[in-house]
């Protein structure tokens, strides 16, 4: 002992020391600036935390795995709970509970009861890789179905700090739900399973729905044509094209090329191995156990003894680039068509590809054209003009009665006068009068001097624009008022 306070006394009194600026410029209490290894009081150590600790230098811990150690000590440890203040930050891949300090591990058991009772406070990136290899292990009380929305809870609070630590979570989120086979409705909203829908409504887009397929062609567009300015001002014009558009090229495709578009666009399924829980410390209790799992029409797991297999659509699951440049086409073309201010370079597509899209685009524009030439517009401000004529014409037809003395002489009807307003001629009034009346509509065309058919065809060319559809049908070379056009008819003869 007096050996140490020898080298104490020396150090502390030497004065080359005392003279360095490292000791000049400073004030120190009247504790010892150096002390002994007695003085120096070490965190104390939990008994519950000591066993754990042991568990891994017993004769199994030698020959058995890491994945069963971490199983093994977190059993042990499930339902433990601490009260300690942890500030620090650190830093370990693939973190374990041996890897952990005890003042560390007793912060994140600390950590964990607060999470237990919701209270989701800053924490290490490790405390929070290991609650997550808790839960995919099974590690505590709660039901699987618990553990999905706990992993979701844990990704929600803590997947922002980290770009690969929100990746993995979300990995684990569905790996977790494959491996218990639970309902796969747990993992719908999540991006992985929003994926494989989308790209389920553009592979049947046959039977898809135009709003569901927009929204698939939104999610999976590498263009984000949402954000383009001809979209913003023509929102339901682009909608429509782009659906119609890809349900083209798909339709060519399927009828002139060996494989599907989507398969140009996505790739194909493909069953491969597989290893569920990837980059995680997972212990798998059943190594020999056999299974058939369907997370979706396109996405689903077999194991034979223990080895899972995966068939879904690999490649990067993200937004197509091709599917972009399809999508950018059409909205270069269309800007170009509309003569839009803000113009935009053409993509990269093929030529047959470009015909394709503007066949759509002159389709859709005749499309228009044909429904504006047939719209009805009739003038409310003539109506007034209309009753009153109409109750002039009505007050000269009403006549006193005379009583009856004899036959009256037959006078023939004179010609009658068309309106100023009636686009037809004094022969087609007098035939149409004819044919609503059930005359002799032969007659009346000879009186005209000219052929039934002929009448027929003109009268039907004048009143198209009022009716938007013919008024006589000659298809029987007997020519007949429709039925529906009669009343109105009335007001022309």
């Amino acid at each position: 002992m007096s050996d140490v306070k020898d080298i104490l006394e020396s150090v502390l009194h030497d004065e080359k020391l005392l003279g360095s600026r490292a000791f000049r410029d400073k004030v120190y209490t009247d504790q010892p600036i150096i002390k002994r290894a007695s003085q120096i009081k070490t965190p104390e150590t939990p008994q519950r935390i000591k066993y754990m600790k042991a568990l891994a230098y017993t004769p199994e811990a030698y020959w058995k795995t890491s994945a069963w150690l971490f199983y093994t000590q977190g059993k042990f440890m499930e339902d433990y709970t601490d009260v300690y203040e942890y500030t620090a930050d650190f830093t370990k891949f693939y973190p374990t509970y041996r890897d952990l300090e005890t003042e560390q591990l007793r912060g994140y058991f600390s950590w964990r009861a607060r999470l237990r009772r919701d209270e989701y406070a800053p924490a290490p990136l490790p405390f929070v890789y290991i609650r997550a290899y808790e839960l995919i292990n099974g590690i505590g009380s709660e039901p699987p179905q618990e553990r999905i929305a706990l992993l979701k809870r844990l990704t929600e609070a803590y997947g922002d700090r980290d770009a690969e630590l929100k990746k993995l979570l979300l990995r684990w989120t569905v790996d977790y739900c494959v491996y218990e086979q639970l309902d796969p409705q747990l993992v719908a909203e999540l991006p992985d399973m929003l994926y494989d829908d989308a790209l389920i409504k553009l592979l049947n887009w046959e039977d898809t729905a135009d709003d569901e397929l927009f929204a698939a062609l939104n999610f999976l567009s590498g263009y984000p044509f949402e954000r383009s300015r001809y979209y913003i001002a023509n929102a339901e014009r682009f909608k429509a094209a782009a659906v119609r558009v890809f349900r083209s090229v798909s339709e060519f495709f399927r009828d002139h090329r060996k494989k599907p578009l989507c398969d140009k666009f996505f790739g194909h399924a493909t069953e491969m191995n597989c290893r569920l829980f990837e980059s995680a410390v997972f212990y798998d209790r059943n190594t020999t156990r056999s299974a058939d799992y369907v997370l979706n029409a396109i996405h689903t797991y077999t194991c034979r003894n223990g080895i899972w297999r995966c068939s879904r659509y690999y490649g990067s699951r993200g937004r197509s680039p091709q599917l972009g440049e399809l999508m950018k086409m059409l909205d270069y073309l269309l800007r170009e068509r509309d003569d839009f201010r803000y113009k935009l370079r053409p993509a990269e597509v093929s030529k047959s590809t470009a015909e394709l899209i503007k066949k759509v685009l002159d389709a859709m524009d005749e499309e228009a054209r044909v429904a504006k030439a047939m719209r009805i517009e009739i003038d409310l401000s003539k109506i007034a003009d209309i009753r009153a004529a109409s109750e002039v014409t009505r007050d000269k037809l009403i006549v006193d009665e005379e009583p009856e003395t004899s036959a009256p002489e037959l006078v023939p009807d004179p010609e009658p006068v068309p309106t100023a307003d009636s686009p037809l001629s004094e022969g087609e009034t007098a035939f149409l009068r004819t044919l609503l009346s059930g005359g002799d509509w032969s007659a009346a065309a000879r009186q005209a001097g000219t052929m039934p058919s002929l009448l027929a065809d003109s009268i039907n060319d004048k009143l198209f624009d009022v009716f938007g559809d013919t008024v006589i049908d000659c298809s029987a070379d007997v020519p007949e008022v429709i039925g529906d056009y009669a009343d109105e008819l009335q007001n022309y003869v």
